[in-house]
């Protein structure tokens, strides 16, 4: 982008409950009784009465746009709106986009009233269903609104629509671009720079002449640099491309490590050493904030991740705050990426319209996060039925798609009926969420014997426990008896586990569920006996409370994973 203007701020807002506001055309005016709401925010925190709300709500911005001769194009650029949103400006439909966790664009430039001023109005319908993706149902809390950044970002009339960066051990760096409003004819020029940390001085230049678009591009980094967890080296990228003028029509700036995953000898490995992965998921979800927290608070997150010993983080279920993976290539920590296709059953992967959204939202994940380093997995599937037909039917195509997309990446799903599973040889990895200890009663040795009946199953595929957890509640200690939900109970049982998976040559990896507490939605807690599990609303699996303060599995696990960073 040549630049941006950021719209957070106060916007107004108003609730439709009785969805009036379309046929009241609330899409070219701001309606009477609005309110004020600072966007990005959840809705559910603006006040008591939205906690729960589900349906339909507008938001509105008006702006005055003084003409900048550079901007060719502008784009409304949203980070992400939960769950469905149609976007007006000033009256006329820009689009809409269906995906809560996806950034998306929409081009506005012929929308624009030039040197003066501009409403955006945005309705947003945060209701999910069976046939969403998420589904409802899922474990966690819906949280509603426009809840991560809104910009208007400016391009010339030729502009880097889509930018691919992969880089091998041998300092070799591959770039390979989709130039928006492209034509032989018009042509175009590539400066890449590339520098040691931001501001300095380049140590590699390189000029290119685009003749084909989408064209591979190589250069070299001389005695290159690569980036681990115990050394998280970042480069500088700043792609120039011009026209033939040699007016600049777009800037594209990331930073990016150089490292390289394989698979050899049932072992994963980075940068050809073999690496054992341990660590947590992670919700996006924060006391009062929902969704919406800021880099500090995400800092000291992977602050406390790192301090516990972990090198690892599934960044659960659904694609995060682009910046969450920024701070995670920064600070050392590979990370599971994941698409939202949660708990789908047959019907699921029957519905065409579906399985279309999940195409599209793979195909976002993919193209605004790739160029994250830290990105190790992406997780395809989570906990979904694949022993049905219509599964065995789709899933191999969406993984053909997925590594269409990326090849450089580890392909996972993250299953709960692993000895049922009919679609795991078409995955790089067998992911395994174990939950039969703290759901149904079984021994940690009749896991091992299961853990056992997998690996057999794929001798040539490594396994990864992708999930598996005990409640503990904050405060709650049982010294004695050890009683289910205290801080003992929870830390005694993932010890157990823990040291059943470090025995296991085949296991590469543990994802303890979870980092920290966190809410789930109203529907959970009308869901009959399930509702027990979920005491005051909250999910009490995390290591650390909803506040972030440690449990005792906490301290445990972090004497534990320091013991673990020698294996393999």
């Amino acid at each position: 982008m040549l630049g941006n203007i950021s719209f957070d701020s106060y916007w107004k807002f108003i609730t439709d409950k009785d969805n009036e506001g379309m046929e009241n055309k609330w899409f070219d005016h701001v309606p009477d009784n609005t309110e004020n709401i600072w966007v990005p925010s959840c809705w559910n925190e603006l006040r008591e009465e939205l906690l729960y709300y589900d349906g339909t709500a507008w938001y509105y911005k008006t702006f005055y746009y003084r003409v900048n001769p550079e901007w060719k194009r502008q784009v409304l650029f949203f980070q992400g709106v939960n769950y469905r949103c149609e976007v007006w400006l000033n009256g006329r439909k820009a689009g809409r986009h269906t995906g809560g966790s996806t950034p998306f664009e929409l081009d506005v430039t012929d929308y624009l009233n030039v040197n003066g001023e501009n409403l955006i109005a945005v309705r947003v319908d945060s209701t999910i269903d069976n046939m969403t993706s998420p589904p409802k149902g899922v474990d966690w809390f819906n949280y509603g609104g426009i809840y991560r950044e809104v910009s208007l970002v400016g391009t010339g009339d030729t502009w880097l629509d889509d930018v691919t960066i992969t880089t091998k051990l041998s300092g070799e760096i591959g770039v390979k671009l989709d130039i928006g409003n492209y034509s032989a004819d018009r042509g175009a020029a590539l400066e890449i720079k590339i520098s040691e940390k931001e501001g300095a001085e380049p140590i590699l230049v390189s000029s290119h002449n685009i003749l084909t678009n989408g064209e591979l591009l190589k250069l070299f980094i001389p005695d290159v640099k690569l980036w681990s967890p115990e050394d998280p080296y970042l480069y500088d990228f700043e792609l120039i491309l011009k026209k033939k003028d040699g007016e600049i029509a777009d800037i594209w700036k990331h930073r990016i490590g150089v490292r390289e995953f394989s698979i050899k000898d049932r072992k994963v490995q980075l940068n050809g050493k073999p690496v054992f992965l341990r660590g947590y998921s992670k919700h996006e979800d924060y006391p009062l904030m929902g969704r919406t927290f800021s880099p500090d608070i995400l800092r000291k997150d992977y602050e406390m991740c790192k301090q516990g010993n972990a090198n690892f983080l599934r960044l659960c279920h659904y694609p995060h705050h682009i910046r969450e993976y920024g701070i995670a290539s920064e600070m050392g920590m590979l990370v599971i990426a994941e698409v939202p296709n949660v708990n789908f059953r047959k019907e699921q992967f029957s519905n065409p319209e579906l399985m279309e959204l999940a195409v599209n939202q793979l195909k976002e994940t993919i193209k605004y996060y790739k160029n994250e380093t830290c990105i190790m997995f992406w997780s395809l599937f989570i906990e979904c039925k694949t022993y049905e037909d219509s599964a065995v039917d789709f899933v191999p195509k969406y993984i053909k798609l997925a590594k269409e997309l990326d090849s450089t990446r580890f392909t996972v799903h993250a299953s709960d009926i692993p000895t049922e599973d009919r679609t795991y040889e078409f995955f790089d990895i067998i992911g395994v969420n174990y939950w039969l200890g703290w759901y149904i009663s079984q021994s940690v040795e009749e896991g091992s014997r299961l853990m056992d009946t997998i690996a057999a199953r794929y001798p040539d595929k490594p396994v990864l426990i992708t999930s598996g957890g005990w409640e503990g509640m904050f405060g709650f200690h049982s010294y004695a008896a050890k009683t289910k939900w205290s801080e003992e109970s929870q830390a005694d049982y993932l010890d157990d586990l823990t040291d059943m998976y470090i025995s296991k040559d085949y296991i590469v990896g543990q994802i303890v569920w979870t980092f920290n507490d966190f809410r789930v939605s109203p529907w959970v807690l009308e869901s009959g006996n399930y509702a027990r599990f979920r005491p005051m609303g909250i999910n009490h699996k995390g290591v650390t409370d909803y506040f972030r303060r440690p449990k005792l599995a906490y301290y445990r696990l972090q004497e534990t994973f320091k013991k673990w960073s020698g294996k393999l």
